[in-house]
């Protein structure tokens, strides 16, 4: 009776008449576990790439102010090209590192298989050599039955015979036994193999649907990538053309006469003669006003110096004939008030000359630009008479 051997795949048993070497599977596999190490290293490092947003270091010149807004929208328009590049460059990275794991599954799932396959058919060359044994041992088991024991050895008895049947019968019975093992372990070991193969498919299955859905966020990707080139394209465009207007625009103004430059001169000149014409009637009105509030606060000086007149004499009777002390304290407070009085008048008289002397300087200067302007206009009315033209404005 042979001893039975556990497979290190499946853990099941069966005969250790079936050679099989699983060294190159193991060469597979470790080979296999390298290689999916250096590729997970891999792909985590362009995951870590993707997810901090480093892109590769551009240098870019800073714009100084005179620059114009055309130079910026290219900077800008530049920018948003190498971002696109980086992005799509990033696609492809993952795209390729997802065939690569496509492409190891695959093989890894076809390896698999073959070596369950090998197994399989060891184990069918095992029963069919089992079955082979079984009936060889039938036969010579009918064979010994049938015979009849013609033999001219009178030592040998019967009963040998017998035993030597009785052994045969009994290693029927355990062939038998390990024959009904080894159905049980094939038929466990086959459907292992097929829950593996099913996996395996199953597994098959969601790579290539991964794989289908990475391929449309790839176009998508793609899409957008060629909507904003074209977007960018027509910005430079628009950009171009507005640089031929802008050209155009200041050809068209360098050709403008010189006499309508000089007439909207003259016009805002005349605009500001007529504002300075007005500010200054209001700063005369605003002077007279002054002044008579001046010669009101000079009144009520006036008055209150007279008062205090009053009060001195009224002190100097006092010292001759005595007055009662209510009409004394009466005429003390008049006196405190009106001193109050007289001192809030000088503060405001201060005020108001300092006003006063404030506007008289911006006439001044209002003076002095309307008789700078009339100069100006004067002397282009008459650069108008010398070139025939009719002057716009008249002293």
């Amino acid at each position: 009776m042979n001893s039975l051997r556990r497979s290190p795949i499946t853990g099941l048993y069966h005969p250790r008449t079936t050679i099989y070497s699983l060294s190159n599977s193991s060469l597979t596999d470790n080979q296999s576990s390298s290689s999916l190490k250096r590729k997970t290293s891999t792909v985590d490092r362009i995951l870590y790439a993707d997810k901090s947003g480093f892109l590769p270091s551009e240098s870019y010149s800073c714009s100084s102010r005179s620059q114009s807004n055309v130079d910026l929208s290219k900077s800008l328009s530049s920018l948003d090209q190498s971002i696109l590049e980086a992005q799509v460059k990033r696609a492809l990275c993952c795209n390729e590192t997802m065939e690569a794991t496509i492409k190891r599954i695959r093989t890894e799932g076809l390896y698999s298989i073959k070596d369950l396959i090998n197994q399989n058919e060891v184990l069918e060359r095992s029963l069919q050599e089992s079955n082979m044994k079984i009936s060889q041992l039938e036969y010579l088991l009918n064979k010994t039955k049938q015979q009849r024991i013609i033999s001219n050895d009178i030592t040998t008895s019967i009963s040998n015979y017998e035993e030597k049947i009785k052994n045969l019968e009994n290693d029927k019975l355990q062939l038998k036994l390990q024959f009904e093992q080894c159905k049980s372990l094939h038929s466990k070991e086959v459907t292992q193999l097929e829950q593996n193969i099913n996996d395996l498919k199953h597994q098959l299955v969601d790579t290539e649907n991964k794989f289908k859905l990475i391929q449309i966020e790839q176009e998508k990707i793609n899409s957008i990538n060629q909507n904003n080139l074209n977007q960018l394209n027509e910005k430079n465009q628009l950009i171009e053309q507005l640089q031929k207007r802008i050209t155009e625009v200041e050809l068209n103004l360098s050709k403008i006469d010189s006499n309508n430059i000089i007439n909207q001169t003259l016009v805002d000149d005349v605009k500001r003669i007529n504002d300075l014409r007005y500010e200054n009637e209001q700063l005369k009105k605003d002077i007279q006003l002054l002044k008579q509030y001046s010669f009101i606060i000079m009144d009520k000086a006036m008055n209150s110096t007279n008062i205090k007149s009053l009060l001195k004499s009224g002190k100097e009777n006092q010292t001759n004939s005595e007055l009662p002390e209510e009409k004394i304290k009466l005429l003390q407070q008049e006196n405190a008030s009106q001193a109050t009085e007289i001192t809030e008048l000088r503060e405001l008289n201060k005020k108001y000359f300092n006003t006063i002397e404030w506007m008289q300087k911006k006439m001044q200067q209002l003076e002095d630009d309307l008789n700078r302007t009339k100069a100006k206009v004067s002397e282009l009315n008459l650069s108008n008479s010398s070139n025939d033209s009719p002057p716009l404005v008249k002293k």
